[in-house]
């Protein structure tokens, strides 16, 4: 959580040197050669199709999700763009309520329509 508080303000202060396509792709390719040489040392990698498919998936969407996220801090203010985005946990419930069969107590309810609340007046 860190670095993304700190990569925010990084990406505001950037907005005069680089456009968003531009930050984006290089802070990918920068994240993707640090990976890769993770990946290379480690011992054991289990890869079928269905998981390539599965993490081209969410490459794409992840590509998606991080350039309109770099855009909006570069144009709006940081503390609302990155709040907007920490909103991201409702999508991730419903979707795993519909898809995953995940049951929700109402004390899981509660602390998600808390934390929603919380998010929201943090944009006021």
């Amino acid at each position: 959580m860190l670095g993304y508080g700190i990569t925010a303000v990084i990406y505001k202060i950037s907005n005069k040197s680089i456009d968003a396509v531009s930050m984006s792709f290089l802070t990918v390719l920068i994240m993707a050669i640090a990976l890769a040489f993770i990946w290379f040392f480690t011992k054991e990698k289990h890869i079928t199709t269905k998981g390539l498919e599965l993490a081209t998936l969410a490459g794409i969407i992840a590509a998606i999700s991080f350039l309109a996220y770099v855009f909006s801090i570069q144009i709006g203010k940081v503390s609302i763009a990155t709040s907007l985005m920490s909103l991201g946990f409702i999508v991730t419930v419903v979707i795993a309520i519909i898809f995953l069969a995940e049951k929700i107590t109402w004390i899981k309810a509660l602390g998600i329509g808390l934390g929603a609340i919380a998010i929201i007046l943090l944009t006021l």
